[in-house]
């Protein structure tokens, strides 16, 4: 198949429709064709299972964004920084925003925006989708929240509903292009393509036109960033991806409003979004554009039920599950394991398996929440359900001790986030699992009640048990409410 231009001769993408004799002619139009789902969408499209799943995935942002002031000591050092910046609280500016969970508005919207995305990934314990490698609600959501609030009564409630939905969806089929290869690039699609969903969300809700959202993703795409390098050192870089790019989603449609000219084909083009961000072999600009409006392929979203990377999750529940088995006899001592032995599938091996210091013996909380060493260890030491509380035992000597025995390989059998654990105990038995979808996927469902419990266990602290109970009622009943009404009980 000949390739002519656009993102299929630079970068390996099937992007072109075919004539009648097969001959591939003409590229597809993947911007243009993004942007016109967006400048269309319509409450119409909303049926109940999308209506279920925004609802879903509202909670839980919910829960994960002020969960961040108890448990991220980057909370206070980044609120400060961007209160700063913008010259300090506004409280009775007509664009004042609310930050979830620290009293009345009193921040611009892109700096709301900026600091609800950063808050509600600072635990890692947002909602993932696998196909793409990335978090979507917290840019989704946080653009969302802010927009809506900025127009009052001009945003319905079902508009708002739409806008996460659409925002969702423009940011998993992006992720989906660029697939787990972009981290080999050093690449984070959570912050990458999330400055083109949190565009779409504020679009949906303002109303813009094909063209306008065009020229503002043509700007985002100068804007998009998330670097990897911030596992060298555990940094809070990855914090505040998400928060960098909502805020400069604000920047980049303001900008097309004014009149400024983005770039042309951002997505597909032979410089654009696409071949600069991931050298993924099987980009399909037809994928990527099929089925808009009618396929909402968001709704593979899942829910994290451990605070750690998404690709440790099937090992953590492996290893509680043995642990739980084990304990009923006592509790699992180092002395108790002769070696285990993790295998992955190769893409996740750089990200949790490599068999660097930092991830065999993680001395913060981000070193430890990216290592499938630590997380199995502390696992079948104490359980995988402690929470936060595991990252009050980065200097435990025990799990120390069982990190030492693990080691990790890969097998290209396992995909997505797909595990295999192997143990062989000090008595001489063994045992062996597979478990090829983390809880939380379609395939292995996270129930409505564990939903809950966890936005309860992250909220209660902040808002108290009662009113923690009512923001549930609420978010079940979202349609009755207006936006205003519900940030007044989240401030």
């Amino acid at each position: 198949m000949a390739a002519t231009n656009g993102a299929n001769g630079a970068n390996g993408a099937n992007g072109h429709h075919a004539n009648g004799n097969g001959t591939s002619i003409i590229p597809v139009p993947a911007t243009s064709l993004l942007a016109s789902f967006v400048a269309t969408a319509s409450p119409s499209q909303l049926t109940p299972e999308l209506r279920l799943k925004v609802k879903e995935v509202l909670l839980d942002y919910i829960g994960v964004t002020v969960g961040a002031h108890q448990h991220a000591e980057s909370t206070a050092p980044i609120y400060e920084a961007i209160l700063a910046l913008q010259g300090g609280p506004v409280p009775n500016a007509p664009s004042a925003c609310t930050v979830l969970g620290m009293g009345a508005p009193h921040f611009l919207p892109q700096y709301a925006g900026l600091m609800n995305a950063t808050l509600g990934h600072s635990m890692d314990f947002d909602d993932t989708y696998a196909p793409g490698t990335l978090h979507a609600g917290v840019t989704a959501i946080s653009a969302s929240l802010a927009q809506a609030e900025l127009l009052g009564e001009n945003a319905s409630t079902d508009l708002f509903i739409l806008a996460v939905a659409v925002s969702y969806e423009i940011t998993c089929r992006l992720g989906r292009e660029l697939g787990y290869e972009a981290y080999s690039r050093g690449m984070h699609n959570t912050s990458t393509a999330g400055v083109f969903g949190a565009v779409a969300a504020i679009a949906v809700l303002r109303g813009l036109s094909k063209e306008t959202i065009e020229m503002a993703w043509g700007l985002a795409g100068s804007k998009a960033a998330g670097s990897m390098q911030y596992l060298d050192n555990g940094s809070w870089n990855k914090r505040l991806h998400p928060g960098f790019a909502v805020h400069d989603a604000f920047m980049c449609i303001n900008l097309a409003v004014a009149g400024v000219i983005g770039a042309s084909r951002i997505i597909e083009g032979k410089m654009g979004f696409l071949h600069a961000y991931s050298p993924n072999p099987d980009k399909d600009l037809h994928r990527l554009t099929a089925g808009l409006g009618t396929e909402w392929e968001f709704l593979r979203s899942s829910l994290k039920p451990f605070s750690a990377c998404r690709m440790t999750h099937a090992f953590i529940e492996i290893a509680g599950d043995m642990h739980s088995a084990r304990s009923k006899a006592g509790r699992v001592r180092p002395d108790d394991i002769k070696e285990v032995r993790l295998t992955m599938s190769p893409s996740n091996f750089l990200l949790v398996g490599d068999p660097t210091p930092n991830k065999i013996h993680p001395t913060n909380a981000i070193d430890a929440q990216f290592s499938a060493y630590y997380q199995v260890a502390n696992a079948l030491r104490y359980g995988a359900d402690t929470g936060m509380e595991a990252y009050q035992k980065l200097d435990d000597a025990e799990i120390a001790a069982v990190s030492e025995k693990i080691s990790v390989s890969t097998d290209s059998s396992i995909t997505a986030f797909g595990a295999r654990l192997h143990i062989s105990w000090a008595d001489g038995s063994n045992e062996k699992k597979d478990q090829p979808f983390p809880l939380g996927e379609e395939q292995h469902p996270y129930t409505k009640d564990r939903v809950e419990a966890k936005f309860r266990s992250l909220a209660a602290p902040v808002y108290g048990e009662e009113k923690s109970k009512w923001i549930v009622d609420m978010v079940d009943r979202l349609e009755d409410l207006t936006v205003a009404e519900l940030l007044q009980e989240l401030q």
